[in-house]
């Protein structure tokens, strides 16, 4: 997980961070294009995450509990990568960018790594 690396200190720095948000069944959390200024991480529920292909949506993958999404458009500085979407009830935790920058630095580069992980889901989905 994204914490897991931090010190029980650092965890608590996060905890305080954070600001819950739920959302309802088909709301959308971010669309892809959009400029972002959020990092979520799901505490209950499932989100689909959607790119747009030629016209279509083409779901690339299901996010569920501690997972997180939102960290591209924050460390890039890029607009949303993609479309994510409730799946029922999606129980969130956010931070915007300045807390995101200050708690998560530690993790900045973990983040990245797993940024390829998308690019390649996104590739095989499309």
């Amino acid at each position: 997980a994204v914490v897991s690396t931090q010190s029980t200190g650092e965890r608590l720095i996060v905890a305080d961070a954070l600001e819950s948000v739920t959302f309802q069944d088909q709301d959308i959390v971010v669309k892809q294009g959009d400029p972002g200024d959020h990092f979520y991480i799901i505490m209950e529920g499932r989100a689909s995450v959607t790119k747009a292909v030629e016209d279509k949506e083409v779901e690339v993958s299901v996010l569920g509990k501690y997972n997180y999404f939102g960290e591209i458009t924050l460390l890039l500085n890029r607009p949303r990568a993609a479309t994510v979407k409730a799946v029922g009830v999606l129980d969130c935790v956010k931070l915007d960018r300045a807390r995101f920058e200050r708690v998560l630095g530690p993790c900045i580069e973990f983040l990245k790594r797993n940024m390829a992980n998308y690019n390649t889901l996104i590739s095989q989905a499309v």
